[in-house]
């Protein structure tokens, strides 16, 4: 059916209430819709339920024992039959408008993958909430794609887009990086536009076992080689080099990452007089007051981990004439 939207659904291990999500999904304002649950080892009790349930628009995948997220979502597509691609993680809830919405954004045209407003619900601690809060506040395509490389832009399980969209760009790779983020990044490369319903339409549960926190996929290092492995793509990097705002602990890991890929780091702009004339990965560090001439037609990338730092940084390259999105990008 050219409308139908396939909801990719996994239920893994420690999801006890996925039914709730379910009735979520198959209460939605609008029809056309399948959800394709594939059950990869989530309890006993939950999978009984599942198997048990009697409705045309769900479609059970049973896997077992086995709770390796990639392997359910690859059979999961495999299996959808819809136009569009829908995500819902088992333990959060939506909104009865969430898919209504979503396609309608889609099909506005404005964008090629939609998003929703999150209301966190059980943060574990403070950076999650500031998390949620910066990626409410990306609300049209041009933010999500200036910002794409301070943190993953959207969250996985509110996203929705065409099938034909996700198999255009690899869908999710084996690589070792963060299937979500990754995606997001060369979805952006090739130049789909992420928009945003602003409502907060899902109820993203945190929770201590979350992967971010557990698998090494989303390790801060690898999170870093990640973001260099898209930056080191892009044909003015490759063209320019670039020269990194801050020789700490993260200029030092983006620069040594660029460099594996072939990138040339012209050099670091620093604030620390300890660091200023030193070098960073055989490139000389610089001090503010040559920031924004010496090494001007190579791409800046900031790296800045203290507080406030990328605002700083940004201010300063607004005032030199970087264009973010361009020849200047956060990466922090």
């Amino acid at each position: 059916m050219s409308d139908l939207v396939s909801v990719v659904f996994p239920i893994g291990p420690g999801v006890f209430d996925a039914v709730l999500a379910l009735d979520d999904l198959l209460g939605q304002s609008y029809s056309s819709l399948e959800v394709v649950a594939v059950l990869n080892g989530c309890p006993e009790g939950v999978r009984r339920e599942f198997l048990d349930r009697n409705d045309s628009r769900l479609r059970i995948i049973d896997l077992g024992g086995e709770p390796g997220l990639l392997d359910a979502l690859d059979v999961a597509v495999e299996n959808c039959q819809g136009r569009w691609l829908a995500r819902m993680d088992a333990d959060d809830r939506c909104d009865s408008t969430r898919i209504e919405k979503q396609v309608a954004l889609l099909e506005s045209g404005q964008c090629e993958v939609a998003s929703c407003g999150i209301s966190l619900k059980g943060a574990l601690g403070d950076g999650m909430q500031r998390y949620v809060d910066w990626v409410n506040g990306l609300d049209n395509p041009k933010k999500v794609s200036r910002e794409r490389f301070v943190e993953s832009p959207v969250v996985q399980p509110t996203v929705m887009m065409a099938r034909c969209l996700f198999e255009e760009v690899g869908g999710y790779l084996r690589n070792g990086f963060a299937e979500d983020y990754d995606l997001w990044l060369r979805l952006l490369e090739l130049g789909a536009r992420f928009g945003k319903v602003p409502e907060l339409l899902y109820d993203w549960y945190d929770r201590p076992d979350r992967l971010t926190r557990s698998d090494p996929r989303f390790d801060h290092k690898m999170m870093l080689a990640l973001k260099a492995d898209a930056l080191a793509r892009l044909p003015e990097i490759q063209e320019n080099g670039v020269v990194i705002s801050g020789a700490g602990p993260i200029g030092k890991v983006l620069g040594r990452e660029l460099i594996s890929r072939g990138i040339a780091v012209r050099g670091y702009f620093e604030v620390s007089p300890k660091r200023i004339g030193s070098t960073c990965q055989g490139a000389p560090i610089a001090g503010p007051w040559e920031f924004g001439r010496r090494w001007r037609d190579a791409i800046l990338l900031a790296a800045v981990g203290v507080g406030g730092g990328r605002m700083k940084v940004r201010k300063l390259a607004n005032e030199a004439g970087f264009k973010e999105g361009s020849d200047f990008w956060c990466c922090c």
